[in-house]
């Protein structure tokens, strides 16, 4: 018996061990998978094979551990595919850029070029309120006024073409439908006059200010949106101007705006100018302006506020006057306080924001970085142009692209409203179309203002302004005004987007669970893609050896084909089937009667 053993043992000794072995049957690769994984719980499938109740508990206890495994596997990648984030806030203390300050002085001019058309509407304005409310305007609108010809402020300058006022767009008093007290409006009707809608207004100030502004728009047409400032222009309003105690005269930019008049932007970005530093909280350590505030009205109903519109805002941005910014009255010291945040967003996937505004479909219509305001502006002028054939007058323009003028584009401001509402109720398309920016820069301001130059220090403070600028005090009323912009605290907030599950996240969570299921690592993840690739190799052999297999019993098959027409015998004579039957017989018997 041991001798047997011996000789059975040698044998076994004697056979070498080759480089790939595989497995002879499923059965084989499944049990010595489950008898050599790493895997907790397999073992069970194959030491208690003879207990049929034990391995069918094991096989459903595997089976849902499994099947909770990817259920969580899939219920993590949901939750990682969402592209879900948080947002940290950082405090820093450090040198922060000074923001750009723009203030216009309330007063547009009014252009020699189109000056004539200006007193006619004037004209039509004092026949509109004394026809609509009865009131009568003795002294002339204009008579205060200031002209300015463009050829002072431009090289290339042309004449604007005969142009006629459209009177019978007047205001006129609307009946509210519930008979509640009327509304005031105007109204515009399309090309063919067949279309028509009424802009009507709950306050008669307001839709006085409206009707004037829509004749305005058509006048001033063929005159640039923004137009240079001469520098003796721009030096009658800011009197004098000081950052940290130094004076600042060389940091302007400056430009002419249809109603808000002549603004300047102090440390801008406009012309790649060095930006300033603020090194320290305080007024002492900011921006102190001296404003001359004229009150002498060049276009009283277009701007019928005194003062200064201020606009606080990124200096690599254009101030959009529009929107932005708010007044201070004459004879005061506005001081306004700033605290810096930054927002710092993903891209995409986690949010659909835009450095640059690249990715649009449209040309933006501003020279200046991306925002989300100025890509609405310019969606809205390139739909302006295509739905009604000409420009809205305060956006900026395409290249060769004209403003709308109701002598050349008739209709165009029914069109307009229609469009407006539109954008109001944002069905026109340019909320969706214009992405919020991944980096944007806020300011948090903070004012209160006071009285100035007192009744005491108004004298010397007159003039002094007077010997050092050449001020001129020609009325009684305060006509100047002081602005301070400074930081509150040189502390920085700055709010960063981060991802909530990132990638590594994500390899430990699903490590975390794969753990609490099976007890295992990422080597028996190798061990599980090691067996499916064996049941692929496996299910190929067993394809290939069938098909094998097949194809030689196909080769061993011998088929008779019996042609009706008949077979061809030894000398070429054609036998039918029965012939071949018959002689097939015959020498069987032959055979038989052969003697042994």
């Amino acid at each position: 018996m041991q001798s047997a053993e011996v000789e059975k043992f040698a044998e076994e000794e004697k056979v070498e061990e080759s480089w790939f072995e595989f497995y002879q049957s499923f059965t084989e690769l499944f049990e010595f998978f489950c008898a050599n994984t790493t895997i907790h719980g397999t073992i069970r499938l194959n030491c208690s094979k003879r207990n049929k109740m034990k391995t069918g508990f094991w096989v459903v206890l595997y089976c849902c551990a499994f099947g909770m495994l990817y259920w969580q596997f899939g219920d993590t990648f949901n939750q990682y595919w969402s592209y879900p984030t948080n947002m940290a806030i950082v405090l820093q203390s450090k040198k922060v850029i000074f923001p750009a300050v723009t203030v216009c002085n309330l007063n547009p001019y009014r252009f020699g070029q189109v000056n004539e058309y200006l007193n006619q509407l004037d004209d039509f304005a004092k026949e509109t309120l004394s026809t609509l409310d009865g009131y009568s305007i003795s002294r002339q609108l204009n008579e205060d006024s200031e002209v300015v010809d463009l050829e002072d402020i431009m090289n290339n300058t042309s004449t604007k073409e005969t142009f006629r006022l459209d009177k019978t767009i007047t205001l006129t008093k609307i009946d509210a439908k519930d008979g509640s007290r009327q509304k005031v409006g105007f109204k515009l009707c399309d090309a063919s006059g067949k279309d028509c809608n009424v802009q009507s207004f709950w306050s008669a100030v307001d839709a006085f200010h409206e009707w004037y502004k829509f004749h305005f728009m058509n006048i001033m047409s063929e005159i640039p949106l923004v137009l240079p400032i001469p520098e003796k222009l721009m030096k009658q309003f800011i009197l004098t101007c000081d950052f940290n105690g130094a004076e600042c005269d060389s940091y302007y930019s400056h430009f002419h705006h249809p109603t808000y008049g002549s603004c300047i932007t102090i440390n801008g970005d406009m012309n790649n100018s060095q930006l300033w530093t603020a090194i320290k909280p305080g007024k002492m350590f900011g921006l102190s302006i001296t404003l001359h505030t004229d009150q002498n009205d060049n276009m009283p109903i277009l701007s019928s506020a005194a003062g200064a519109k201020v606009m606080i805002h990124n200096p690599k941005q254009s101030p959009l006057a529009e929107h932005q910014g708010f007044d201070i009255r004459p004879g005061t010291e506005t001081s306004i306080s700033v605290r810096e945040d930054q927002v710092k967003l993903l891209g995409a996937p986690y949010s659909e924001c835009t450095s640059d505004g690249s990715n649009l479909d449209f040309q933006l219509l501003y020279n200046s970085s991306y925002t989300q305001q100025s890509c609405r502006q310019s969606c809205f002028q390139h739909k302006m142009i295509a739905t009604c054939g000409c420009g809205y007058y305060f956006y900026p323009l395409p290249p060769g692209m004209e403003y709308c003028d109701y002598n050349k584009h008739p209709g165009w401001g029914h069109c307009f409203y229609q469009l407006y509402e539109k954008m109001v109720k944002h069905t026109l398309g340019c909320f969706q179309k214009c992405p919020i920016q991944c980096r944007e820069t806020m300011y948090q301001l903070s004012a209160g203002s006071s009285k100035w130059p007192t009744s005491v220090s108004k004298a010397w403070i007159t003039r002094v302004l007077s010997n050092t600028t050449g001020y001129n005090r020609t009325s009684k009323r305060s006509d100047i005004a002081r602005l301070n912009v400074y930081f509150q605290e040189l502390s920085l907030r700055s709010f960063d987007e981060t991802p909530a599950i990132d990638t590594q996240n994500l390899l430990s969570t699903m490590g975390n669970q794969w753990s609490f299921w099976f007890g295992s690592s990422v080597l028996s993840v190798a061990e599980m893609a090691e067996l499916v690739f064996d049941i692929a190799a496996m299910l190929i052999i067993v394809g290939y050896k069938k098909y094998e297999k097949k194809k030689e019993e196909n080769e061993n098959v011998n088929l008779y084909v019996i042609q009706t027409c008949g077979t061809p015998d030894l000398n070429g004579r054609t036998v039918t089937s029965s012939q071949v039957h018959e002689r097939s017989n015959n020498s069987e018997g032959k055979m038989d009667t052969k003697p042994a």
